[in-house]
C-alpha cells in the first residue's frame, strides 16, 4: 500500500513539472510576438504611399454615343396632266312611229269574290257521366241529407212519456241551390206528435247543400224516412 502511494506521488510530481515547463514556454512566446511584428513593420519602405479610401476619385462612365441621324430623301411623284377631250354631241334619235292597231284585245273583267261564311265553332259535348258515378253521387247526397235531419229532429216529450215509437216518411222538393219547399208527410207514424216533429225538422233545415251538377237536376222531389225510437243513442 505504501509503495502504491510512492508511485502516485512520483507521477504527480512529474506531471506538475511538465505542465510548469509548458506554461513557461507559452509565456516566452507571448512576450516575443510583438518584437517579431515590429521587425516585419520596419522592413517596409517608408516611401511607399498610403492610399486613403475617402480620397479615391472614381471617374464617371462616358455618356453613350448618340446614333447617327440618317436623312431620308423623299422624291416627289410626277403626276401627268390629263387633258379631257371634248365630247361630241350626237344628233337626237328620231321618235318611233306607232303602228296602227288592227284588232282589239279582249279586256278581262274581274268577277266579285264571294267569301264563304265562317264555319260555326264546334262545341264539344262534355262526356256523359257513367251510371255508377251517378248512383254513387246520389247515394252520398241522400245519406248526408238524412243524417242532418236525424240530428236536428226533436223527440216530443209526450211521445217519450207515452212510449210512442215509429217512422215518419217526409216528402219535399229541393231546388238546384239547395232550398227546400213543398214539405208534406207521405206516410204517417200513426202518432201526430211524431208526424209534426218530422215536419218541423225539415222546415227548420230550410236549405241544404246544392244539388250536384253531375245529377243535372233543377228540382228534385225527395222522400226521407225519419225514425223515432226510445232505445236509440240520441233521441
Amino acid at each position: 500500500m505504501t509503495q502504491k502511494r510512492i508511485y502516485s506521488a512520483l507521477y504527480f510530481n512529474k506531471a506538475f513539472y511538465i505542465g510548469l515547463a509548458v506554461a513557461i514556454l507559452i509565456h516566452i512566446a507571448t512576450l516575443l510576438n510583438p518584437y517579431f511584428k515590429k521587425q516585419e513593420i520596419s522592413t517596409q519602405r517608408p516611401d511607399t504611399p498610403v492610399m486613403h479610401a475617402e480620397k479615391v476619385y472614381i471617374a464617371p462612365p462616358p455618356p453613350p454615343e448618340a446614333p447617327p441621324v440618317v436623312k431620308k430623301v423623299v422624291r416627289a411623284k410626277i403626276i401627268p396632266k390629263v387633258v379631257e377631250k371634248p365630247v361630241e354631241e350626237q344628233p337626237p334619235e328620231p321618235e318611233p312611229i306607232p303602228e296602227p292597231v288592227t284588232e282589239t284585245a279582249p279586256v278581262a273583267v274581274a268577277e266579285p269574290v264571294v267569301e264563304a261564311p265562317p264555319a260555326p265553332p264546334v262545341v264539344k259535348e262534355p262526356p256523359k257521366p257513367s251510371a255508377d258515378s251517378v248512383k254513387m253521387v246520389t247515394r252520398t247526397y241522400l245519406r248526408s241529407l238524412k243524417k242532418q235531419l236525424e240530428q236536428i229532429k226533436d223527440y216530443p216529450a209526450t211521445a217519450k212519456r207515452l212510449k210512442q215509437e215509429g217512422t215518419v216518411r217526409v216528402r219535399f222538393t229541393i231546388l238546384a241551390d239547395g232550398k227546400i219547399e213543398q214539405i208534406e208527410v207521405s206516410e204517417s207514424s200513426r202518432y201526430s206528435s211524431l208526424d209534426n216533429s218530422a215536419l218541423e225538422a225539415v222546415a227548420n233545415m230550410g236549405k241544404f247543400q246544392p244539388i250536384p251538377k253531375l245529377l243535372e237536376k233543377e228540382r228534385w222531389r225527395i222522400e226521407i224516412p225519419i225514425q223515432y225510437k226510445l232505445n236509440a243513442g240520441r233521441s
